[in-house]
């Protein structure tokens, strides 16, 4: 009874200090780089993904809140850009509107952001990056092209565009700077990368030439973004921080991008793991020991281009699974049992930052207690 009266008692505290920086004039973003006395902490931030079609109707985030309120949960992961590559919220801007992208499924963000501060959240916008099923018609010349000038079209029918084109970067980085308008404490850019599918005939370009490609944006828009204040984030394949293979294909060098950004979101599912690696038959199976073995890869990654830890890099935050891998041949029922293994992984290897993903957005919140 004490412990929960004691973080009722800090969320308030929380809201109280986020109204005194907003009346003070300042941004609304107080978890500004560098700031370590802000709560939640940025080294502690306990995430959960949260759809735009759920942050946008009122008795599913009400629950939503409910559960929060009652976990160790800290963080929300909202989708503001989607797979769709519709903006989900009205940013009011004059780019954005040209585009004609918006799908508008959460009619008040800032409101929303705002009781979610209230309640000690802290607030990540998801921002799909490349891959863009909807901006072909409306700028086809910022679309992802094969060698023979062809627009690229995965084997899911979708579409991306080309990360070295000049107004994709702008158009994604215009994204970020409405989040941040509307009161998001962080941008998170995910599908940034290439796509799987496209060989280097596809394409006519190598690993090589995409690594750069990918490192040459996150660079570009993260300078901009650092300018602003607005902190960001990157999500990458768990499988790119132990396989070159796999690092040419996409794009992300998982060390170069990590002296890039604030933040770096590995996507280390057991689930997405071959048959055989991370020292596992079936790594869906064993939660703990995959997240484990994960860590000590991208330990190990990070040091390649930081070994005296003297440089500025990226804090790991990686994204665990909530979600049951039906797909598989074997795999493991992920309940509350499961989804605190992987936790508890990541904690022996000295970080306490997570988020997990379930696209449904149901979550054993009993795995969140204190």
């Amino acid at each position: 009874m004490k412990k929960k009266c004691f973080k009722i008692l800090s969320k308030k505290i929380i809201s109280l200090f986020l109204m005194l920086t907003i009346a003070l004039g300042q941004s609304k973003n107080v978890y500004a780089e560098g700031d370590e006395t802000s709560l939640p902490s940025t080294d502690q931030i306990h995430g959960i993904y949260v759809s735009a079609y759920v942050a946008g109707t009122k008795n599913m985030m009400e629950e939503m809140i409910t559960h929060i309120d009652g976990s160790n949960i800290n963080a929300v992961v909202i989708d503001v850009k989607n797979d769709e590559g519709n903006i989900v919220f009205d940013m009011k801007s004059d780019l954005i509107d040209k585009l004609g992208a918006k799908n508008i499924l959460v009619k008040d963000m800032p409101g929303l952001i705002d009781t979610l501060h209230e309640h000690g959240v802290y607030t990540i916008a998801r921002c799909v990056a490349f891959r863009d099923p909807y901006i072909k018609d409306v700028e086809p010349e910022w679309m992802l092209r094969t060698a023979d000038g062809e627009i690229y079209e995965d084997n899911k029918g979708f579409n991306w565009m080309d990360p070295r084109n000049d107004d994709v970067c702008d158009y994604l980085i215009e994204v970020a700077l409405s989040c941040k308008n509307a009161g998001f404490d962080e941008i998170q850019f995910d599908y940034v990368r290439f796509p799987t599918g496209i060989t280097e005939e596809d394409l006519g370009m190598n690993g090589y030439g995409r690594r750069k490609a990918i490192n040459d944006f996150v660079r570009t828009a993260h300078a901009k973004l650092k300018s602003s204040g607005m902190p960001l984030s990157l999500d990458v394949f768990g499988t790119v921080i132990n396989s070159k293979v796999d690092r040419n294909i996409v794009g992300q060098e998982y060390s170069w991008l990590s002296m890039g950004c604030e933040y770096l979101s590995p996507m280390i599912y057991p689930s997405h793991y071959y048959e055989g690696t991370m020292g596992n038959d079936y790594p869906d199976l064993y939660p703990y020991e995959t997240i484990n073995a994960a860590m000590k890869y991208s330990e190990t990654a990070l040091k390649t281009v930081n070994p005296n830890g003297k440089r500025v890099q990226a804090s790991v935050r990686p994204w665990l699974q909530g979600f049951t891998a039906s797909y598989l041949k074997k795999y493991r029922q992920y309940e509350a049992k499961e989804v605190r293994e992987q936790i508890k992984a990541v904690n022996d290897n000295g970080i306490d930052s997570w988020i997990i993903w379930n696209p449904s957005c149901k979550y054993p919140w009993e795995a969140f207690t204190e």
